[in-house]
This record gives structure tokens, C-alpha cells and sequence, in this order.
């Protein structure tokens, strides 16, 4: 009998030991994924020259962190082939949301007005005398037509932060041609188009200075 269990034990164990190898054996053959990750792109403008204020108003300026529009509040680089309808690379993003990446772009840009005793943005909001709101209402390249093109919509609003009176607002756009079909040609653009924006956008708000 206690030759049988053995033998039995013995058995059981060969089987355990089989499937045990199989699992791993298995395991091994499963697929890997070696597709490259997405490649990143920034939104930034470079050497932008920022148009000087007349004078040193001595105020300070907050910038909001720019709000985007439903389609466009993610790190997806959009094109469209048609219209209301949106599309987004699979293997290109940005490397953060396009909104968040141009709000440094922005602090900078008013900086370099010498307009200001400071440029700020949040949480430093308690001291500012002046706001820009920002809204990205769009940025996607069109591929109706070649070479396509980059389109950018912002919606600004100067604000009084001591009594909340909105004192200018306004919609600039902006179209850039590409200079090649794929997502490097469209993040090439839309630099293109943020310069362009801003030599629009800083003059506007400066001329709300008291």
C-alpha cells in the first residue's frame, strides 16, 4: 500500500511539474510589444520679442492658467479631414495639454513688455491688479486642402481685479500653412501661429493700461 501512495505522489508530482513548465513555456512565447513610445512635442515660440509698453505702469499682472475647449483639454495633437469632426495622432502628442504650455508662453511674453512690476500666475493671484483670462477655443491642423494648415483660436479677456470689470475682450485666430503632412509639421505650425497670436494679443491688452 504505502508503495502504491508513492508511486501515486510520484505521479502527481510529474503532472505538477509538467504543467508548472508549460505555463512558463507559454509564457515566454507571448507577444512583445516593441512599438516605439509616442514622440513629444512642445508648444513654445522661442526668441518672441514682446512689443514695449509706452511706460512702467508699476502694476502687477496675473495670468490665468488658460482653459481649454471640450476635443482640445488633452495632450492629443488634433487634425480634422472634414468638418465637426476631430481626429488625433496615435503615435505624436504633445507633451502636456496645449493650454497648460502656453500659459509660460504667455507670463513671458508680458514680462518682456517692461509694462508690469510683475507678471505672475496662480496660486500668486492675491496682489494682482490687472488679469488675463485665456480660453483655447481651438488648435487643430486641416487636412481639407495641401499643404495643410494649423488653425489656433483664443478667446481673451482683460480684467480689473479690484472691482471685476471686464475692461477688453476679444477672438484672435491665427492660420499656418505646414510645412509637411504629419504631426511635426503641424506642431511646427502651431509654433508658428502662437508667435503670430501673440504679436496681436499683447498690443490688445496693453492698450487697457490706466
Amino acid at each position: 500500500m504505502k508503495g502504491v501512495v508513492t508511486e501515486r505522489s510520484k505521479a502527481i508530482r510529474r503532472g505538477m511539474s509538467g504543467m508548472l513548465l508549460g505555463a512558463l513555456l507559454a509564457g515566454c512565447s507571448l507577444p512583445v510589444d516593441k512599438s516605439e513610445p509616442p514622440q513629444a512635442f512642445l508648444l513654445e515660440v522661442g526668441a518672441f520679442e514682446s512689443p514695449p509698453a509706452r511706460r512702467p505702469t508699476g502694476k502687477t499682472l496675473l495670468v490665468t492658467v488658460p482653459r481649454a475647449a471640450p476635443g482640445f483639454d488633452s495632450n492629443q495633437i488634433a487634425y480634422t479631414r472634414q468638418p465637426l469632426k476631430l481626429d488625433y495622432y496615435n503615435n505624436s502628442v504633445w507633451s502636456d495639454t496645449p493650454a497648460k504650455m502656453l500659459l509660460p508662453v504667455l507670463v513671458r511674453a508680458f514680462e518682456g513688455t517692461g509694462a508690469f512690476k510683475a507678471v505672475v500666475s496662480p496660486p500668486a493671484s492675491a496682489v494682482a491688479d490687472l488679469r488675463v483670462d485665456v480660453d483655447l477655443i481651438r488648435l487643430q491642423q486641416e487636412l481639407m486642402a495641401q499643404p495643410s494648415q494649423v488653425r489656433l483660436t483664443v478667446r481673451l479677456k482683460v480684467i480689473d481685479t479690484h472691482n471685476g470689470q471686464v475692461l477688453g475682450a476679444h477672438v484672435f485666430e491665427a492660420l499656418e500653412p505646414t510645412p509637411s503632412e504629419d504631426a511635426y509639421g503641424a506642431a511646427r505650425a502651431a509654433n508658428a501661429a502662437v508667435q503670430k497670436l501673440l504679436g496681436e494679443i499683447i498690443p490688445f491688452a496693453l492698450g487697457y493700461l490706466t
